[in-house]
C-alpha cells in the first residue's frame, strides 16, 4: 500500500495525540482532523461514542458533524450499525444506496456522496465508530478502508488512554485539594488550641460547630480562622 507523505505524517501524529490535548473531547476532534488528512479522498470525519448509551458526535468540521447527527435523528445509518455489529460499512454512492432509506436521502441533500463507518474498540469492546465523508462518489477504496482501520484503532486506543489519563488527573486534583484542605484545617486547629487552651479534638469540634452554624464548608471556616489570626488587626 503506497501512502502519500501527508498521510504518513498524519498517521505518525496519532501516536502522541492522546496526551497532547487538555481533554478527551479535543483529543477525539484532533483524531477526526488527522483522519481527513490521512485517509485518501476524505473531506470530513467524525467520531461517535455512546456515553450512557446515547450517541454523541465530535467532528473535524460542522459538515461532518451534521451528517453524523442526522443518523441520531433518523435512528439509522452506517455509524450506528458499525457500533452495533462491529463491522465496517461503506456507502459507495448515496444516489444508489438502498440501505438506510430515511438517512441516505438527507445526507445526499447535504452533498455527501461517499461514506465509510468503521467500528472503534477499546479494551475488547466496541465503544463507537469513526465516520469518513466525501462529496465524491466511489471515494473510498480498499486502501482508504485500510488506513481508516488504522485511524479507528488509534482512536479507540486514544479514547482508552485519554480517559485513563484524565481520570487519574482528576483524581490527583481531588487528592491535592483534599491535602490542601487538611493542611489549612490543621492550621486552624492549632490556632484554636492556642487561643482556647484546648486539645486537638476540642479544636476540631469547635471548627465543625462554626461550619454548621454559618452553613459554610469546613475548609472555608478554617481558612477564615487562619486569615483572622494572621491579620495585623
Amino acid at each position: 500500500m503506497t501512502m502519500s507523505d501527508e498521510a504518513v505524517r498524519a498517521l505518525t501524529a496519532l501516536s502522541g495525540v492522546a496526551l497532547a490535548h487538555s481533554d478527551l473531547e479535543e483529543t477525539l476532534r484532533e483524531i477526526c482532523r488527522i483522519a481527513t488528512r490521512a485517509i485518501p479522498n476524505a473531506e470530513g470525519a467524525s467520531v461517535t461514542t455512546f456515553p450512557q448509551g446515547r450517541p454523541v458526535a465530535l467532528a473535524s468540521d460542522d459538515w461532518a458533524m451534521s451528517l453524523d447527527e442526522l443518523q441520531f435523528e433518523e435512528h439509522e445509518g452506517p455509524c450506528l450499525d458499525a457500533h452495533r455489529t462491529g463491522n465496517t460499512f461503506r456507502i459507495r454512492d448515496t444516489k444508489s444506496e438502498p440501505r438506510w432509506p430515511s438517512y441516505v436521502p438527507r445526507v445526499l441533500d447535504q452533498g455527501a456522496r461517499s461514506i465509510m463507518s468503521l467500528p472503534m474498540a477499546a479494551e475488547g469492546s466496541i465503544i463507537g465508530a469513526l465516520n469518513i465523508y466525501s462529496r465524491n462518489p466511489e471515494a473510498f477504496d480498499a486502501q482508504s478502508a485500510s488506513v481508516g482501520e488504522i485511524v479507528a484503532a488509534h482512536a479507540g486506543l486514544a479514547s482508552q488512554v485519554s480517559a485513563a489519563f484524565f481520570g487519574h488527573r482528576d483524581l490527583a486534583d481531588q487528592l491535592s485539594e483534599a491535602m490542601q484542605s487538611r493542611a489549612v484545617i490543621e492550621q486552624a486547629k492549632g490556632i484554636l488550641m492556642a487561643v482556647h487552651r484546648c486539645d486537638a479534638d476540642d479544636a476540631f469540634r469547635h471548627l465543625v460547630r462554626m461550619s454548621q452554624t454559618s452553613n459554610r464548608k469546613l475548609r472555608d471556616v478554617a481558612e477564615e480562622t487562619v486569615k483572622t489570626a494572621s491579620s495585623p488587626d
